[in-house]
């Protein structure tokens, strides 16, 4: 699914949620982010889910996130300022230590592809990687190939610029060996999934990109798994195993299981755990869509599996709120409660909530700075910026362990 300058290991490790469990995260403490791109990074949504993903599974994780994305640009930069500019105004002064770069979507002029265009983008690329590294010095920079320009699910206003897109996400990877930096494929995950959309569901798979180029928000959450795959995120939420009729602990991952009781067909005990499930939005049917025809969940494993039931179905609350109805043969098979709306995933949504806010502060202060030349402009940014802080406080607040009560009982 993704290519990446590591050994082959490594490569093989981002495709198997058994491997990358035995693999470091990519991210440490005290690491800053910048994610630096056009309008599909400017929408906010790939890189809040790669936030997202990173601080609920790893909610100790010290690290700080800014989104240099700015709409139409180029690797030669565009409105907003020229790369020089770009760079120097809206990465370097986060003195960032991971920095992602996606471009290639507005590089190819919507044109079919074209040598001398594709030349050019390719020396400005070169270009502005050399002018991240200059500002960043020693970041660690992951080059991602463009998504595709979408003419699987509709017809195209640009006959042929499926093909160029393509080709700038192709080059990417030699772009890669050549700067010696890490390339994640985003261009093939989209690809593959617009494809099995419009064998599933044409309807439904026309919404999936509906102006050929920007990726409907539930979309962004395949963009950020491609990511999460590379960098080694634990897909294990929690893990629990329990013998209903011994009304203990079988096995443990990631939570701390206590207070095990059984009360006649009732059972009944209190977990503390150490990640919260991905916020994910399942009042959106195309959410619930892209769930069903992708690998997302497989990255989302909150799982319980109890055994050794009295058959029958089962009713299963966690705080009192009741989180569905299950046969005894599904909870010995095991469910995955990141699919539910469970009181974590309530957390893990007022989490992504705070995100948003923060979005939108943050959205503003790049107008501000790149587009409006306002005489109180440094304060109305500096005001920004302080509320952008403000949420971020606020959004690491929801980020924080409580114990939960389960009561698994009969169901009437």
């Amino acid at each position: 699914m993704f290519l990446c300058t590591a050994a082959a290991i490594a490569a093989a490790a981002c495709l198997n949620p058994e491997m990358v469990r035995g693999q470091e995260f990519y991210l440490h403490n005290g690491d800053r982010v910048a994610f630096y791109g056009d309008s599909i990074t400017a929408q906010r949504f790939y890189t809040r889910d790669i936030q997202d993903f990173a601080e609920t599974r790893y909610p100790a994780l010290d690290a700080a996130w800014h989104n240099a994305g700015v709409p139409g640009d180029k690797a030669t930069g565009g409105f907003a300022g020229d790369a020089g500019v770009r760079v120097s105004r809206d990465v370097e002064p986060w003195h960032p230590t991971v920095i992602t770069v996606m471009l290639g979507m507005n590089d190819g002029d919507y044109m079919a592809p074209d040598p001398t265009v594709f030349a050019a983008y390719q020396s400005a690329y070169e270009k502005l990687l050399s002018l991240l590294r200059t500002a960043a010095p020693g970041a660690r920079i992951t080059l991602i190939e463009n998504t595709p320009y979408d003419e699987i699910t509709h017809g195209t206003e640009f006959a042929g610029y499926e093909a160029t897109t393509e080709q700038n996400a192709r080059a990417t990877p030699a772009l890669g060996r050549r700067e010696n930096l890490a390339v994640i494929d985003d261009c093939d995950p989209v690809k593959d999934l617009l494809e099995r959309a419009k064998a599933t569901d044409p309807s439904l798979a026309a919404l999936l990109v509906p102006d050929r180029i920007h990726p409907s928000e539930p979309l962004h959450w395949i963009m950020a798994e491609a990511v999460m795959r590379a960098w080694h995120v634990d897909p294990v939420v929690t893990s629990v195993a329990i013998s209903g009729s011994q009304g203990a602990v079988v096995r443990s991952q990631r939570t701390r299981v206590t207070a095990v009781a059984r009360h006649g067909g009732v059972l009944m005990w209190d977990q503390l755990d150490d990640a919260l499930p991905l916020p994910l939005n399942f009042d959106n049917p195309l959410m619930e869509f892209v769930l069903r025809i992708s690998d997302l969940a497989d990255w989302d494993q909150e799982t319980l599996q109890v055994t050794d039931l009295r058959p029958g179905r089962y009713i299963l609350a966690i705080d009192g709120k009741n989180v569905g109805t299950f046969a005894d043969g599904e909870l010995s098979q095991g469910i995955n409660l990141a699919l539910r709306k469970t009181p974590m995933w309530d957390q893990a949504r007022d989490y992504d909530g705070e995100l948003e806010k923060r979005s939108h502060l943050e959205d503003a202060a790049l107008i501000l700075s790149a587009e409006m030349h306002a005489p109180a402009n440094p304060a109305a940014v500096e005001g920004l910026r302080a509320g952008e802080s403000e949420s971020e406080q606020d959004a690491e607040k929801q980020l924080r362990n409580a114990a939960h009560h389960y009561r698994l009982s009969p169901a009437p």
